[in-house]
């Protein structure tokens, strides 16, 4: 068998063979790399996102509460109360009491965005 006549012999396709499981074999350590890494970075993000979210939600309970309160006032006769709801209707947000008799709402004051006719 030689290869001149086209023939070849296992020692001459081992090699190549042997090469391309070699480059498969790298190319997908890299790309697993790759994914542990993007893994890993995508974790921190999470991570720092989580302070500023509870601010948010924070600050979202404190403003439904003075919403509320706001409200409570209205109904109790106060007209400034009442300017500051009727306000508030005119640029389409609604605040309704919560459901419970606590003082914080525990569901947020309903904010519809204003229809256009």
């Amino acid at each position: 068998m030689s290869s001149k006549n086209g023939n070849f012999s296992t020692s001459q396709i081992l090699f190549p063979l042997s090469l391309l499981a070699l480059v498969i074999f790298l190319s997908t350590a890299f790309q697993t790399v790759q994914v542990f890494r993007d893994r890993s970075v995508l974790h921190q993000v999470k991570t720092q996102q989580d302070k500023p979210l509870e601010d948010a939600r924070r600050v979202q309970a404190q403003l439904e509460a003075l919403a509320v309160g706001t409200l409570k006032l209205a109904d109790q006769g106060d007209k400034n109360a009442q300017a500051i709801i009727d306000k508030l209707k005119q640029l389409g947000i609604s605040v309704t009491p919560p459901k419970t008799g606590s003082t914080m709402p525990s569901t947020p004051a309903s904010a519809a965005m204003p229809s256009k006719p």
